[in-house]
C-alpha cells in the first residue's frame, strides 16, 4: 500500500511537471511569434511605440538597511555686523 502511495505521488508530480513545461512552451512560442511580427515591422521600416500606458518607472534602489535621513533645512547666512559706532 505504501509503494502505491508513493507511486501515485511519483506520477502526480511527473504530471504536474510535464503540464508545466508544456505550458511554458506555449507562452514561449507565443511571445517568439510575438518577436518575429515586430522583428518583420522593424525591417519595413516601421518603429514600434509603447502606449503610455504601459510605461512604468522603475522605484530607486534601496541597499538593505540603509537609512534616508530626513533633509535639513539650508543654513541662513548671518546678517554682517554693524561696526562700532556705526549707527
Amino acid at each position: 500500500m505504501l509503494a502505491l502511495a508513493i507511486n501515485l505521488l511519483f506520477a502526480t508530480a511527473a504530471v504536474a511537471a510535464i503540464l508545466t513545461l508544456a505550458d511554458c512552451a506555449i507562452k514561449a512560442a507565443n511571445a517568439y511569434a510575438m518577436l518575429m511580427r515586430e522583428k518583420a515591422l522593424m525591417d519595413a521600416g516601421f518603429m514600434m511605440q509603447v502606449d503610455p500606458r504601459e510605461l512604468r518607472l522603475r522605484a530607486a534602489a534601496r541597499r538593505a538597511g540603509a537609512v534616508i535621513l530626513p533633509r535639513r533645512s539650508p543654513m541662513l547666512r548671518p546678517l554682517p555686523a554693524l561696526a562700532r559706532g556705526a549707527a
